[in-house]
């Protein structure tokens, strides 16, 4: 096991004046205690804008990084029911051991540009995208659930791997959530085809009691008002996506202030604002109901044929450390690593610790891809 969990809580930022924060308030009314809501649209533009100052002025490690810049092969993968997903890959002549990378809910196959940068060479690497979410389309409405993620996962996989080629499954979020219902749906696979797993900032359950941080009262306040806001945004979706991007500024700061550790690089938070603003409207909402409303999302238990790794983030908000220790207890002999001082983007805000620790996962299995048959007893 890794070092033990450090938890800490973020106060929350101020509401964005769009669609979107009608869901970010649904998300238990985190904003409502907010000095901006509390004192009127006025101080509320004042407090946003020495927000923006205070989060512009931040040492910026990653100044001029150029997120979204990497690119490899492109694949189109045909869903089960039709839909076009959209892949990558890099090191296509590579049929030794596959790499595929699950995103985040609101993120595309970009949000892993650090983990792209520093991992190339060490196998075919897959990295796609969610429907709904960048190059991917969108599918019909009622697609954007828990359900229809291991489906999605096994087009990509067949799509893009050779089917005697070993595959490390690599998944943030939502994408850890993918990998989990994956193993659940294709337990025969675990263990053979499917050699290790790498589960970063994740949830098996419970997502639906996540409380940002806030008070008790206002958090059961608002998962009861939640699906109900997430429904109405998903039925008007049309209507949002014409107004969603008028408040840019706000909708930064509340990214900042949920998604990320305290010293957070703004360029990062901006990438990842961007990626979230471009998400369709339908699939921000409809996957969002699916996860929140969907008690028990794994087990686990199909994991346990595989090298597991489980790394969870200090400061995350959205899928807090007791989730990945949740996890990590029910899958025998599974890692779990803590990143210090990071929110739910833990790859983007501590790429160098991520990624030593999803380097070490894939030279183990290079190293045994037969399996967990074929690694020696305590490797």
């Amino acid at each position: 096991m890794g070092r033990a969990a450090r938890t800490s809580r973020v106060a929350p930022a101020e509401p964005p004046r769009s669609g979107r924060a009608a869901l970010l308030k649904g998300l238990g009314g985190l904003l409502a205690v907010t000095a901006a809501g509390a004192a009127g649209a006025g101080a509320g533009l004042a407090v946003q804008r020495r927000a923006m100052r205070r989060l512009q002025l931040r040492p910026d490690p990653h100044a001029g990084e150029p997120f979204g810049s990497l690119r490899g092969r492109p694949v189109a993968v045909r869903a089960d029911d039709g839909t076009r997903l959209y892949a990558e890959i890099d090191g296509a002549d590579r049929t030794d051991l596959a790499v595929v990378f699950c995103h985040g809910w609101t993120l595309t196959q970009d949000s892993w540009h650090f983990q792209r940068k520093a991992l190339r060479g060490l196998g075919r690497l897959v990295f796609w995208d969610h429907r709904g979410h960048g190059r991917s389309d969108g599918g019909a409405r009622d697609g954007y659930t828990v359900s229809r993620l291991a489906a999605d996962l096994a087009a990509v996989i067949d799509a893009t791997v050779p089917a005697e080629t070993p595959v490390v499954l690599v998944g943030h979020s939502m994408g850890g959530i993918t990998i989990m219902r994956y193993a659940d749906e294709n337990p025969e696979l675990v263990g053979r085809k499917i050699v290790a797993t790498g589960l970063l900032c994740t949830s098996s359950a419970g997502l639906g009691e996540v409380t940002l941080g806030m008070p008790a009262l206002l958090a059961r306040v608002g998962h009861r008002v939640m699906p109900r806001v997430i429904a109405a945004l998903g039925a008007g979706s049309g209507a949002v996506e014409k107004v969603r991007h008028l408040s840019r500024g706000s909708a930064i700061l509340v990214e900042d202030q949920i998604a990320f550790g305290p010293d957070a690089s703004p360029a990062a938070v901006a990438f990842a604002e961007q990626m979230m603003s471009d998400t369709r409207m339908d699939a921000f909402a409809g996957y969002l109901h699916s996860m929140i409303t969907t008690d028990v999302i794994s087990d686990c238990a199909s994991l346990a044929g595989a090298d597991n790794l489980v790394i969870g983030a200090e400061n995350d908000l959205l899928t807090p450390v007791e989730h990945s220790l949740r996890i990590a207890g029910c899958v025998p002999d599974s890692r779990l690593e803590i990143v210090p001082t990071a929110g739910h983007m833990a790859m983007m805000e501590r790429p160098g610790i991520v990624n030593d620790h999803l380097g070490d996962l894939i030279a183990r299995a290079a190293a045994y891809g037969g399996g967990v048959e074929a690694r020696p007893r305590g490797a």
